[in-house]
Order: C-alpha cells, then structure tokens, then sequence
C-alpha cells in the first residue's frame, strides 16, 4: 500500500518542533560524510518512517539527518535506496514528497557515476546538465495526485540553471574541477556491457548510474528545485582495464568526498547569504 508523505513528515516535524529545512539532500554511495558537518543533528532511521524502505546497499546509512549545514536548516538523506533493491519506483514519492512537506525548496543529489569521457576520469565532479532516462519504470506513472504537482509536466529545466550557475561560480571560488554532462540513468544492478556504452555515447550520455532520475523526476513535478553533482567512480566499460567493482566505487567515492563536500557546503551557504 502506498504510504502518503503527511505520514513520515508528520514524524519529522514532531520530533524537531519549529524546524523547517529549506535545502533536502541525498547523498549517494562513498559520500555520506556529508551528513557529518552536520550541527547539532537530529538523526531518524528509515525504519522509523512509513514508505521509506531499508537501505540494503554498503555505503548507504539508511538514516535521515536535520540540522544546519553553516547556517542552512537541511534534511540529509543518509544514504539512498534503489530500484534493484527490489523497491517499486511508486516509493520514491513517498520519500521526495516528505522532503517538500516539511518546508524543502531544493533538493540537491549526489550520486556515484561511471564516466563515458575519457577526460573526465576517476575521483572528480560532474555537475548533471541533464540526464536519458533509461528506467523500466516512472514512480509517477499511476492516478496524478494534484496536491503535488500536475498530471503532465515538462522537464526542460529539470536541473534548475540558476542553482547550476551557483555551483559552477563556488566550484571557481573553490578551485575544484566541475566538469558537466548528461547522465544516463539505468536500472542495475549490473554494471554495463561494452557494446551499451558505446550505445550510450551515441545517444548522448557522459555520465552513467542506476540512481537520480526516479528522485528528479519526483522532485521537479512537486516543484522542488533540483541540482545533482555526480563523483565519477570509475570509467565506465570498455574505456579502461580496470575491473569495476562496487568496492571500486566506494573507494573512488571516498577520494571525491573531500571536494564534493566542499563543493556543496559552499553552494548551501552561498545560498544562506543570498538565494538564487
């Protein structure tokens, strides 16, 4: 049965009276040490709130995390869920729609990537200008419930380009390499076949992951403004001789976090100081 998002965020507000988060974020594998610059973090599992499913993957917490990020109120999703893990697309409202619900206006996601550019290589940043959605399945797809958002929407600014100014002017700021490009969005949890990356780079594709499109496109439809930076991990099949493992992933991931930190605990403050 489909949990309605009032249900988990009815929880949130009562456990931390007052608080109302603006930024949400959703931190992807090897990258949830962001979660801890956190100050004085209320922390609630997943299993503590109806429609969040258990985290199931290493490298994902599975744990909600409010506080303040410098002097930003943020909600943190410690870890995300997938649809390999077995979890219908349906779930995703449930989760992003709790995100506007307890006063969210932006909603900022990081994933692991694999990377289709041969310059673009292992431990940096890719800010995603816009992504192919090569899903079986739409978590919006079912009766449109009009609370949230309408029955048809267009997804030409899903990625909002004022937030994606922002991050490009603290990544300079910052003197971190931001490359940007279009991620491919796949289902897992098999990593790709050479013959579907050559595929994927005719059609367009820079970056490659199995999450982020069912939370844009949750996330754009109730209004939320939506930027997502992904850590390339590794290159992607055919493009290199290393074997790609998810323990290369977490690995890969953890070198990009210092600077994906960083990035983001810049971009959140800069917005403090002066919304976009």
């Amino acid at each position: 049965m489909q949990i309605h998002p009032s249900q988990p965020a009815n929880i949130i507000l009562n456990k931390i009276p007052g608080f109302k988060p603006k930024v949400g974020l959703i931190l992807g594998s090897g990258l949830s040490s962001l979660a801890d610059g956190i100050s004085n973090p209320t922390i609630i599992s997943y299993a503590d709130l109806p429609g969040f499913p258990e985290s199931t993957v290493a490298g994902h917490l599975g744990r909600l995390v409010l506080g303040h990020l410098g002097n930003m109120p943020v909600a943190c999703m410690q870890g995300r869920i997938h649809p390999y893990e077995g979890n219908a697309y349906a779930t995703f409202k449930t989760m992003i729609r709790t995100f506007k619900l307890i006063g969210c206006e932006t909603l900022i996601l990081t994933n692991a990537s694999g990377s289709l550019r041969e310059d673009v290589g292992p431990g940096q940043l890719m800010l995603i200008t816009d992504h192919i959605n090569l899903h079986p399945g739409n978590p919006l797809i079912g009766p449109n419930d009009e609370e949230f958002g309408p029955r048809f929407f267009a997804m030409d600014e899903a990625y909002d380009v004022k937030l994606r100014q922002r991050f490009r002017a603290i990544a300079q700021q910052l003197d971190i390499k931001l490359a940007e490009g279009v991620y491919i969005g796949i289902p897992g949890p098999n990593f790709e076949t050479h013959a579907e990356i050559r595929a994927f780079k005719i059609l367009g594709g820079e970056a490659v992951g199995m999450s982020t499109v069912p939370e844009v496109l949750v996330a754009h439809h109730c209004g939320l403004r939506v930027a997502a930076v992904a850590a390339i991990t590794n290159y992607a099949a055919g493009l290199s001789d290393e074997e790609i493992t998810h323990e290369h992933t977490l690995h890969y991931g953890k070198l990009a976090a210092n600077n994906m930190n960083r990035l983001i605990t810049g971009v959140i403050e800069s917005l403090h100081r002066e919304p976009c």
